[in-house]
């Protein structure tokens, strides 16, 4: 796949964004508590397969980085709606493991570079290693919010460490999954016809899909 340009692409980096922030919303990733034993978990091995999919369409770092700044939006308009703090820790500590999961794929890429393209199976071990870096580095979240990480009932150990395998081996399949997706909007849905112009829908599905999920979420919190 050729390389967007940045603005050309907005409209997928939105719309990944979205998702993914979408996505965090539904799981519930407490705003009032700790996560359920595999709920972290299972939403980091899935925040691969958005990392996967906006690096498979871009290969750039700052759509990367947009993508995780929508999500972050979101739990911060989820937060506003429950009458959170900003800074609270049940809103800061999921927005770290988004940075993690994010640091732990950048890193995987600077090793494997173009290596990401070439074969299933680095992918498959680009998604397992960043996930063992994610999740080794969420124990940090006491240093970057001031609040500690939940533990495994009646011991000391975080529960990210705890389930680890588990966002291991999701994020094993949810980053070739993310670059399948890619190839498929890239042959389907992005480039389409080039003779034929612009469809309505071409143009406005992403900021649609945008608004419908501020609007999931707003209602939700509403009712």
């Amino acid at each position: 796949m050729k390389r967007q340009n940045i603005l050309s692409g907005f409209g997928i980096i939105l719309a990944v964004g979205s998702a993914w922030g979408l996505v965090e919303f539904g799981a519930g990733l407490g705003l009032q508590k700790c996560a359920t034993l595999m709920t972290g978990a299972i939403l980091t091995g899935l925040s691969f397969f958005w990392l996967s999919l906006i690096w498979s369409v871009s290969k750039r770092l700052v759509p990367v980085l947009m993508i995780m700044a929508i999500a972050m939006a979101f739990k911060w308009l989820d937060a506003m709606l429950l009458h959170v703090a900003w800074n609270h820790g049940s809103v800061l500590n999921p927005m770290f493991a988004f940075f993690t999961a994010m640091a732990g794929f950048i890193i995987l890429i600077a090793l494997f570079k173009k290596g990401f393209f070439k074969n299933l199976i680095n992918r498959i071990l680009i998604g397992g290693g960043a996930a063992i870096i994610a999740t080794a580095m969420f124990p940090l979240v006491r240093f970057a919010t001031g609040i500690p990480a939940c533990t495994y009932a009646a011991t000391n150990i975080p529960l990210a460490i705890y389930t680890a395998p588990v966002a291991i081996l999701i994020a094993m399949i949810t980053v070739p999954l993310g670059y399948k997706a890619a190839i498929w909007l890239h042959d389907e849905a992005l480039m389409g016809d080039p003779v034929r112009p612009a469809t309505l829908f071409s143009r406005l599905w992403s900021p649609a899909l945008f608004v419908a999920s501020v609007i999931i979420i707003i209602a939700v919190r509403m009712i």
